[in-house]
């Protein structure tokens, strides 16, 4: 068995004023695994690493246990550096000794050190026991796909052409642009639509790495994260990508207020959008425009504020007014949704203009009046506490983006989550345009309603992300993972054990097991590029033919067994 060498960091006093390292030190000399220990003062300052490879180096160490700060504090940073100079780190555990044992026990040290210990222990039987997952690598097609030609799409595409990758770029549309096509200005500086997304439109049109494919849906989608292969139906027939990497900019639909307000039953009751269509074709005249907000959303069924729909109004209301002289633009609102000081600006410039607000209560909504044609509005003004009948011969309807119906059987095809509303999922917190399968990236309405500025945004986010991605010609399977330390191997069947009873095939959130025939039975096989070593397999196989070599049932006894060794 491969002997191990122990650093324990000082960390300058933080961990040494509260720990005994040096009775931990002692203990741990006298395991018979354990080859040398050694007290620095540091580990993270220049040459640190250096100096911990060369006593690794010449002592012929395979295995390597720190004890020092957390790996979100610098514990990476060492990991690092020590992978820089040459060491196995997937040979090098770490045990948080200062913010998990010195910090939160600074008033107990006898406590500290005995936990301090104990931990080293456990890592040690970890060491001790594990195996080694066997590393498999892909050729990463160095292509990318961009699944919608709105804001989002656009902005990913042009992205990552820019960066010297092939895009292929596809819209159920025969143009691309998609909403943005129809609306003659927007917020807050009344650019013309199609002229706020031209330079992308342009680039599609003119850099060779990008190719659009209009009318075209995904139709099925085969493999993994740098090598996806991606059947498409459209107007030039079946058509089969090979992409490294897939961004998700599909969109999403606004919400036709069917039978809310005397939508669809009473003249001159409409939507946003039919208002854009009205300002495009110059057929918006009225004397008194009534704006009600937040129809259909931040309700039961759709909690969420969906973003555009208060500034949107502030737009349509002051362009009412500029077409219309003479004529009143009123918004009833539950609350003015426009965050920043862009959009706080745009409150107050309509506020200047004349556009007057009205706050009302969701337990008691505005009332339409009118049988044929709209006439009127009555609402209760729950600041002044006083009810208010306006006179009005147009009432717009402020509804909310809501998912693209093609979505859940897309991300069906791409084996990634929808949240409850139907919205792709992301990593959530800190991953804002990943996926739970790697290689797959969302951005814009798709994700969760946004306005076209943050669409684009994101666009570029994304874009950058596959890029990272798309930038490697090879890719590891032990990589593929998103926190500190890398992943900590994956899964692997042992044949001879597998009954093929498919448990691990129903409950792996990545698809990465698989049946296969072998002979005259299945068995289970594991796709290491997808898996994320969750353990969700190795918890429901019967017969234990399911593990995780570098946290192994041994191990995990073992580990066990220490913890709990001065409690016997």
């Amino acid at each position: 068995m491969s002997k191990i060498s122990i650093f324990l960091c000082n960390c300058f006093g933080e961990i040494g004023k509260i720990i005994d390292l040096e009775s931990i030190r002692k203990k741990l000399e006298t395991d018979p695994a354990v080859d040398s220990v050694t007290i620095v003062e540091s580990l993270c300052l220049p040459g640190d690493a250096a100096r911990a490879h060369s006593v690794i180096r010449e002592r012929g160490m395979g295995k390597v246990l720190i004890g020092a700060c957390s790996p979100y504090g610098n514990m990476e940073y060492v990991r690092l550096a020590l992978a820089k100079e040459g060491t196995n780190v997937r040979t090098v555990r770490m045990v948080d000794l200062r913010e998990g044992c010195a910090w939160v026990h600074g008033k107990n040290p006898q406590g500290a050190t005995r936990k301090a210990a104990s931990q080293l222990d456990m890592e040690l039987a970890l060491l001790q026991n594990m195996q080694n997952s066997k590393d498999v690598a892909i050729q990463v097609q160095q292509e990318a796909l961009v699944i919608g030609a709105g804001p989002a799409g656009l902005s990913a595409a042009a992205g990552l052409a820019r960066l010297g990758f092939r895009t292929h770029l596809i819209d159920r549309g025969s143009a691309p642009g998609g909403l943005l096509n129809v609306v003659t200005k927007t917020y807050p500086a009344d650019e013309p639509g199609p002229q706020k997304i031209k330079s992308f439109v342009d680039e599609t049109n003119k850099n060779s790495l990008i190719r659009f494919y209009g009318k075209t849906k995904v139709s099925a989608v085969k493999g993994y994260a740098g090598d996806f292969k991606v059947s498409l139906a459209g107007p030039e027939g079946n058509t089969v990508l090979r992409v490294g990497a897939v961004v998700l900019a599909t969109g999403a639909r606004l919400l036709f207020p069917q039978g809310m307000f005397g939508y669809g039953k009473v003249k001159n009751v409409i939507t946003q959008m039919e208002m854009e269509r009205r300002f495009a074709t110059s057929a918006a005249s009225c004397k008194t425009a009534v704006f009600i907000q937040c129809v259909g959303a931040r309700n039961g069924e759709r909690p969420y504020c969906s973003t555009i729909c208060c500034p949107l109004s502030l737009k349509n209301a002051m362009r009412v007014m500029d077409e219309n002289p003479g004529a009143k633009a009123y918004v009833l609102h539950r609350d003015i949704m426009t965050p920043g000081s862009v959009l706080e600006a745009y409150y107050r410039k309509a506020l200047q203009r004349g556009v007057q607000f009205i706050r009302f209560d969701a337990d008691r909504p505005p009332e339409v009046r009118g049988q044929d044609q709209v006439s009127g509005v009555e609402v209760f003004d729950t600041i002044s506490g006083v009810s208010r009948t306006l006179e009005t011969d147009l009432l717009v309807l402020s509804t909310p983006f809501i998912p693209d119906p093609d979505a859940t059987a897309l991300a069906r095809m791409l084996n990634i989550p929808v949240d409850k509303y139907g919205f792709y999922a992301e990593v959530y917190p800190i991953h804002p345009v990943e996926t739970r399968n790697d290689g797959i990236f969302i951005c814009g309405t798709a994700r969760w309603p946004v306005s076209s500025d943050q669409a684009i945004a994101q666009g570029e986010a994304a874009a950058m992300k596959a890029a990272s991605f798309l930038g490697k010609e090879t890719v590891s399977a032990l990589t593929m993972s998103r926190v500190p330390g890398g992943k900590l191997g994956h899964a692997t069947a042992d044949a001879a054990a597998c009954t093929g009873c498919g448990n691990c095939v129903a409950v792996c959130p990545y698809e990465a097991c698989r049946l296969q025939r072998t002979g005259n039975r299945s068995v289970s096989r594991v796709i290491k590029i997808r898996c994320k070593a969750c353990g969700s397999c190795v918890s429901v196989c019967p017969n234990g033919a399911m593990q995780m070599p570098e946290q192994n049932y041994r191990v995990t006894g073992e580990m066990i067994r220490r913890a709990f060794r001065e409690v016997r």
